[in-house]
Formats: structure tokens, sequence, C-alpha cells
């Protein structure tokens, strides 16, 4: 993907850019993901934290409840509500919300996760990734299978 990627919410108060490639592009099916998204998933990209900046622009952040330890914020647009990402403390990556980005035309997920909870109309294409809740190592093949894609 040719760098740097921009985006921001859809009232133009927040924007954002990303200065490294990002790790991997998913969908996220669970239910948190298809109430944020008014949608039937959520499409979840990670970026790491030293390529991900603010250009313009103020967050809110409200605390999002999760099974584990670490606590879990969803960033988003004080003025318009666009959720921007989601931040766990303690992970060197951001889950940036792609839908957010402004060039979305060549987004193509190599992954599913919470699949347990996918609407039953969802097709999944044969070679794609799977997991029926979150990925148990580490989203590692969701981001070898993304390095291994050309990304235009």
């Amino acid at each position: 993907m040719k760098l740097p990627l921009r985006g921001g919410c859809q009232c133009g108060e927040v924007r954002y850019e990303v200065t490294k490639q990002p790790l991997t592009l998913y969908a996220c099916h669970c239910p948190a993901c298809q109430q944020q998204s008014s949608s039937a998933f959520g499409l979840s990209m990670l970026v790491e934290r030293d390529g991900f900046r603010f250009l313009k622009g103020a967050v809110a952040a409200f605390e999002i409840k999760t099974e584990g330890k670490n606590r879990k914020l969803g960033m988003f647009c004080s003025k318009c509500g666009t959720r921007i990402a989601n931040d766990t403390e303690g992970k060197p990556s951001l889950s940036l919300k792609a839908g957010s980005l402004d060039d979305r035309a060549k987004l193509n997920p190599v992954g599913h996760i919470w699949v347990k909870s996918a609407l039953d109309w969802i097709i999944f294409d044969e070679d794609a990734l799977i997991y029926e809740e979150a990925p148990d190592d580490g989203y590692f093949a969701l981001m070898e299978r993304w390095a291994a894609q050309e990304h235009v």
C-alpha cells in the first residue's frame, strides 16, 4: 500500500495518517463490531503505534469491557462519534477502523474473526483464514497472510 494512508471521521474534525505498512486487515464479526459499525462486521487494520498519528482534532475515548486483563479503549470523534480505533493496553499496535480510511476501494481482508457471531448470510472465501473467536496465535497467521499479499 502506498504510504501514507490517511483517514478521518465523517465530519472532518479528526484526521490521521498511517506511515508504516499495516500489519494485517481482517473482518471482525463480534457483536460489538456489528453494533459499532451498524453492519454485519467491522474492518480492522492493525497498525504499529509508532506508524500512526493524529493530524487534526481530538478524540474521545471510552473503556470497552473485555474478558482479558488489559484495558481496551474505543477512540472516536467527540463531535460526530465516528470510531477511529481501538487501543488495547500492552499491545504494540492499534486496531484502526479501516472504514475510516479515505481510500477503502482496494481493502481486502485476509481473514475473519469471531465468526461464531457472523450473520447467516455471510459467505466466506475458501482461502480466508477463519477463527471462531479471537485468534489464538496472536494474529500471527493473519499478519503472515497479509505480508504475503501484494498491496497496491
